[in-house]
C-alpha cells in the first residue's frame, strides 16, 4: 500500500491511500468509517497509525479492497480526491529520530581514508528540515548547495539491539527523501583543526548547520509498505535540476545495507515507530560533480525520484544574506 499526509482545499490533515494508478488519495478514515465492520478510527498523524500497528494496516487493507471492488472508485468518489488538486505533506514530518547515512557508496567509500574496522557513520537531521514533496526549498547564501538523492526507512516495529536477520521485519514503509547538503560550508566555515598537545592535529567537522538548514529534507509523497516498495538494497534513483539529469546510481552501490544500518543503530538507539533511516546518496550524472551541482545558482526545481516510491518536485527559493 501507498500511504500518505494530504489535505484537501481547506480539510485537515487526513491520512490517504493512492488509488487509481497513483492519481487520486482515498481518505482512508473517511471511507473505513462507512464499512459495516469498521472498528478503527484512523488519527491525523502518520506516526500515529503506524504505531498502531496492525488493527491500523488491517483497516486500510478493508479501505483498499473496497476500493478496488467493481464500483468502489465510483461509490466513494466523494472521499477521493485528485493527487494534483492536493496539498501532500512529508510522510512523516514529526519523526523522534531521524538518521541520515554519511558516505555510503562505494565510490567515496573505497578512496577514502578509514581506520582498520570502520563503522557506518551518520548523523542526525531535525524534524524542522522536513517539508513535503512539493514544498519551496530555501537556499542559504553559503556557496554551493546540491541535492542528495537517497532512500529513507521508516520504523514501524520498536526494537533495541536488532539483529542483522529481523531488522527487515521492523520497517514500515520506504520512502523518497532529498537530504539537501551546503557543502560548501563544510569546506569554508563549519570545521575546526585541533592542535594537540603532543603536536598531532585533528580536524573536525559536525554536520549540523550545513545539513540542517529548514526545508532541506523533502520527502515523499507516498510511504509504501514493503511488498509493493522496490527491496531497500536494489532501489534504482535518481535527481534532475530542472531537465537536467544530475544523479543516478542504486542503493546496490551501498557499502552498508539496510539491515545492517537498521541493527547498527538499534545497538546505540531503541527505534521506535516513525524513526527514518536515510541511507546514503548516490553518485553524479556526468559531467556533473556533487561539488557542481548549484541549486541556489542554477535555481528552477529539484527533482528526485526512488523508482517504485514516488517523486518530489521542489521550487527552489535562494535566500540572500541567509547564512
Amino acid at each position: 500500500m501507498k500511504f500518505c499526509q494530504f489535505r484537501h482545499k481547506s480539510g485537515d490533515r487526513r491520512i490517504g491511500l493512492a488509488c487509481n494508478n497513483d492519481d487520486q488519495i482515498a481518505d482512508l478514515g473517511a471511507i473505513y468509517a462507512q464499512l459495516s465492520h469498521a472498528e478503527y478510527t484512523f488519527p491525523s498523524s502518520m506516526k500515529t497509525m503506524i504505531a498502531d500497528g496492525d488493527k491500523a494496516l488491517t483497516a486500510a487493507r478493508h479501505v483498499a479492497a473496497a476500493i478496488d471492488s467493481g464500483t468502489g472508485l465510483a461509490h466513494y468518489a466523494g472521499d477521493i480526491v485528485n493527487f494534483d488538486d492536493t496539498y501532500i505533506f512529508a510522510p512523516i514530518n514529526d519523526p523522534q529520530k531521524f538518521f541520515a547515512i554519511a558516505i555510503n557508496r562505494h565510490g567515496g567509500w573505497d578512496t577514502a581514508d578509514k581506520p582498520e574496522n570502520p563503522n557506518a557513520t551518520y548523523f542526525v537531521k531535525l524534524a524542522s528540515t522536513i517539508v513535503g514533496p512539493r514544498d519551496t526549498v530555501e537556499i542559504p547564501d553559503a556557496g554551493q548547495v546540491g541535492p542528495e538523492i537517497e532512500l529513507a526507512i521508516v520504523i514501524g516495529k520498536p526494537g533495541k539491539n536488532i539483529s542483522e536477520e529481523n531488522a527487515l521485519d521492523h520497517i514500515f514503509g520506504l520512502m523518497t527523501h532529498n537530504d539537501i547538503t551546503a557543502h560548501e560550508m563544510r569546506r569554508t566555515t563549519e570545521w575546526i583543526r585541533m592542535n594537540r598537545a603532543d603536536g598531532s592535529k585533528e580536524h573536525l567537522t559536525y554536520p549540523g548547520r550545513y545539513k540542517n538548514f529548514d526545508t532541506f529534507s523533502p520527502m515523499g509523497p507516498w510511504l509504501v509498505t514493503p511488498d509493493e516498495a522496490p527491496k531497500p538494497d536494489e532501489a534504482v534513483l535518481d535527481a534532475w535540476l530542472n531537465e537536467d539529469h544530475v544523479q543516478h546510481g542504486t542503493t546496490a552501490e551501498h557499502v552498508y545495507k539496510a539491515a545492517h544500518l537498521i541493527s547498527y543503530l538499534s545497538r546505540a538507539h531503541a527505534l521506535v515507530p516513525g524513526d527514518i533511516i536515510s541511507t546514503g546518496t548516490v553518485g553524479p550524472v556526468d559531467p556533473w560533480t556533487m561539488a557542481t551541482i548549484n541549486l541556489g545558482k542554477v535555481g528552477g526545481v529539484i527533482h528526485s525520484a526512488v523508482d517504485g516510491l514516488g517523486r518530489t518536485s521542489n521550487p527552489i527559493r535562494f535566500v540572500p544574506g541567509l547564512r
